[in-house]
């Protein structure tokens, strides 16, 4: 729902603000009065691109803001989360600045944006029917869109779209699986040579970080037998030994301790001393006898490093990673010896998705041009009534490669006269005659859709009188489902507002200054009046504008 539009230096508005309300709106004035830059501001906030031409005169920039209420539309919700614009709340404010000099700008809710994300968000909002190109119903890749609605065919489609998505899939894994049979022989040689060549070298987790321990003690085992051996004779064997020391200091530490009992704890530290002296002299000599000197080993290792360090550069990582890759390999030659039976699976689950795929698309299509009868006689049975009497509706099939909403493509034609061949909506030339159709198509298709926001501008092209008082009670059952704001000029389709708003231009000091104003009862009644009369304005006049309102 469209809750407000604010208009600031625009063409020649200086300052504006229409609040719009539910179901349908009325927009009546004199003509040049300013009502289509109304329906042109909305254009600009859709996406139309723009100049500086529509700034006013005298002014370096205008500002068109439109207020949407969001509450009920989570399909434009997800979109503008999708965008990065956080949907918080039911309103959602557009704003667009045309600057005189430079380029424009474009706020989604405060936020900045750009023309392509404004079109996506825009689309479907707002239908207008005028000489402009936002409507829905002009876009022929939406057609089938709208017979699958109106055929009641969404869930049938929704399907047909998911079996065909499942076989795109499933072809895609085939041709994968096609792409690497080509590979496979080459592949599976060089993995089982990779496999063979980490099992023949005995790989064990850790051993390179053991062997290299071991190496350092090999490599330095004359040196570390050295300080060994020195300190084991430093601590117990030779002259003046530590351990020797430390006795001769126990014994007069016993003689001292019976003068001074305060000294028993530290004679007790000087016995444990000599306890931990002869035990760690004792594991020296224990150590030092197991020294080895072996060349051999030492040469055994160094080559068992070298071996380990070519696998680690050739494979790009350490033993557990070059352990894990070999299990990896041994996985990828388990799945190639079942490949063959992968792709005669794929190739026959296929074959099967082809058979579902051709007999849903047929269903489909049957259904449609059923669907389609039926739409070309609701829409002919309401043409005469809104004075196309000669007009002919037309929905036209041709047959397209598949994809997920079938094999068929849906063009809506229409031809005005019985002798002319129908041809597509968007070659319809006159504004009046699009916005009568395409009120007709709107009002049949809202007794199963609804939800967005319809603009009817000229819609009364060319009628009067009794087909007036058609499309106006159209327009009024629209309004039931969706917002409507109608831009008219006769009081048949304006009697039926629920709110009903006048545009007016003025001349005050030179300058021009528009008006827009929500009227209630009485001056709805004197502007039916207006409407009625002309210049002159009786009070027959006035008394039938009443009696207009009170049907």
């Amino acid at each position: 729902m469209l809750l407000g539009l604010n208009l600031k230096n625009f063409a020649i508005i200086d300052d504006l603000s229409i609040n719009f309300g539910k179901g349908l709106n009325i927009i009546t004035g004199e003509t040049g009065a300013g009502k289509s830059i109304i329906v042109d501001a909305i254009n600009i906030i859709l996406g139309d691109r723009t100049t500086a031409d529509v700034v006013k005169s005298g002014k370096e920039e205008a500002q068109i803001e439109a207020l949407f209420d969001t509450g009920k539309n989570m399909a434009l919700k997800a979109k503008l989360n999708s965008f990065g614009f956080e949907a918080v709340g039911d309103e959602l404010l557009i704003k667009r600045v045309i600057s005189r000099k430079g380029r424009g700008r474009i706020f989604i809710d405060g936020s900045i944006a750009t023309f392509l994300i404004l079109e996506q968000i825009t689309e479907g909002i707002i239908d207008i029917f005028s000489q402009h190109e936002h409507q829905t119903l002009l876009k022929e890749d939406k057609h089938l869109d709208v017979l699958d609605e109106f055929g009641g065919l969404k869930i049938l489609t929704q399907e047909f779209s998911e079996l065909f998505h499942k076989y795109l899939m499933t072809k895609r894994e085939l041709e994968g699986c096609e792409r690497d049979q080509k590979n496979q022989i080459e592949r599976e040689d060089f993995m089982k040579f990779q496999c063979a060549e980490i099992d023949s070298a005995g790989l064990l987790a850790g051993e390179d970080e053991r062997l290299e321990e071991e190496r350092r003690k090999l490599a330095n085992a004359e040196r570390l037998y050295s300080i060994v051996q020195e300190a084991y004779e430093f601590l117990y064997e030779g002259q003046k030994s530590v351990l020797d020391t430390l006795k001769r200091v126990n014994s007069q530490f016993e003689e001292a301790v019976k003068i001074d009992p305060a000294l028993t704890e530290t004679s007790k530290s000087i016995e444990r001393g000599i306890v931990e002296v002869q035990d760690t002299a004792f594991t020296l000599r224990d150590y030092a006898s197991e020294i080895r000197f072996d060349p051999d080993r030492l040469n055994y290792i160094d080559n068992r490093l070298q071996e380990i360090r070519k696998l680690k550069r050739k494979y790009s990582g350490n033993i557990e990673e070059i352990l894990e890759k070999k299990r990896i390999m041994e996985e990828d030659l388990a799945n190639i010896s079942r490949y063959e039976e992968r792709v005669e699976a794929l190739r026959e689950e296929i074959h099967k998705l082809e058979v579902k795929i051709n007999g849903g698309a047929e269903e489909l299509s049957e259904k449609r041009r059923k669907a389609a009868e039926k739409l070309i006689s609701a829409v002919q049975d309401e043409l005469g009534k809104v004075s196309i009497k000669g007009g002919k509706f037309v929905v036209h099939f041709d047959k397209k490669e598949f994809s997920s909403s079938g094999c068929d493509k849906c063009t809506f034609l229409f031809s005005a006269n019985p002798d002319e061949e129908p041809k597509p909506l968007t070659r319809v030339v006159s504004g009046g005659e699009l916005s009568r159709i395409m009120l007709v198509l709107k009002e049949i298709l809202a007794r199963v859709e609804g939800g967005s926001i319809l603009i009817f501008d000229e819609a009364d092209s060319g009628i009067g009188g009794a087909v007036a008082e058609t499309v106006g009670r159209k327009i009024k059952n629209l309004s039931k489902k969706y917002q409507v704001i109608c831009i008219t000029h006769l009081p048949q389709i304006a009697k039926f507002a629920d709110t009903h708003f006048t545009v007016k231009k003025t001349f005050d000091d030179n300058k021009t200054r528009v008006q827009v104003k929500a009227l209630d009862y009485e001056e709805r009644v004197k502007e039916l009046a207006r409407m009625l009369g002309g210049l002159k304005i009786t009070e027959k006049t006035v008394e039938a504008a009443r009696e207009m309102l009170k049907e």
